[in-house]
């Protein structure tokens, strides 16, 4: 069972210990008692924004889904879906980061943030063709969090053990190792998907490595290690079936040359 839990959104900065841990403190003194949600507001900004653009982006992923009850034409409701994606990962990656420099070592420890990979997932389906296994990941996320946001949000005003609270709090709990499997798959698969648009005219060539270039960040990923879980689930998949006396030869041999393509392909995690 995994706890779906951000990471600290102190800016990485070894000096500044001693004001984070006095922020800390701050942050933490709701929990000694109920507050109004306007003082929750004011003392946590940045997490009512980041709530606030998860739930448009659920919100904007079902008017997609279900155009006859939405307010907002599909395709609007589309594009965004993902600008509010965009945003919430652009808030996420200045937590992380916080001051921008143009040096080498920020630019590296940048590429290692999960905000930043999705940044480019959502500015890249943001200027594609829509493709709606794409909202996948970006909705699967934004409940996930926000469900995790609301319930820290019920504590601190004072309903920590509502109902609401209590199932949100055991929908986050029960569900993330799935739907961490499930985006992870839902990110793998898209590649054929988007390569098959190239020959329907709906994606230009360079979508697909973009896209490969968006996977392998995933696969490298220091924090969330589920994209390779996924491949190499599908590998011993695939090796159980060639392995069985009823594979053909031709169908054993693609599997085999397959994921020998595939391995070579891999980064190095």
């Amino acid at each position: 069972m995994v706890d779906i839990r951000e990471e600290s959104s102190e800016p990485y900065n070894p000096s500044a210990s001693t004001s984070s841990s006095s922020s800390r403190a701050q942050t933490n003194r709701p929990a000694q008692g109920t507050i109004s949600i306007s003082q929750y507001v004011s003392e946590n900004l940045m997490d009512c924004c980041l709530l606030g653009t998860r739930v448009m982006t659920l919100f904007f992923t079902i008017c997609y889904l279900l155009p006859f009850l939405s307010p907002v034409a599909p395709d609007s409701a589309y594009y965004k879906a993902f600008a509010a994606a965009a945003a919430t990962n652009a808030l996420r990656m200045q937590q992380r980061v916080g001051t921008v420099s143009f040096t080498r070592e920020f630019f590296a420890r940048l590429m290692l943030e999960d905000s930043c990979h999705y940044l480019f997932y959502a500015i890249l389906f943001l200027t594609s063709a829509p493709v709606t296994m794409a909202l996948l990941p970006i909705s699967l996320f934004a409940a996930l969090h926000a469900a995790s946001q609301l319930v820290k949000l019920l504590t601190a005003i004072g309903h920590g053990s509502s109902f609401l609270a209590c199932r949100l709090a055991s929908i986050a709990q029960q569900h993330t190792t799935n739907c961490l499997g499930i985006i992870a798959c839902g990110e793998i698969f898209l590649i054929p998907v988007l390569i098959s648009m190239i020959f329907v005219g709906k994606a230009s060539l360079f979508v697909p490595f973009v896209y490969y270039r968006f996977l392998t960040l995933r696969y490298a990923s220091q924090r969330n290690p589920s994209t390779r879980q996924a491949f190499a689930q599908m590998r011993y998949s695939l090796d159980q079936v060639a392995a069985s006396p009823n594979c053909p030869q031709i169908v054993r041999s693609l599997i085999y040359n397959s994921v020998a393509f595939i391995s070579r392909l891999a980064p190095v995690a």
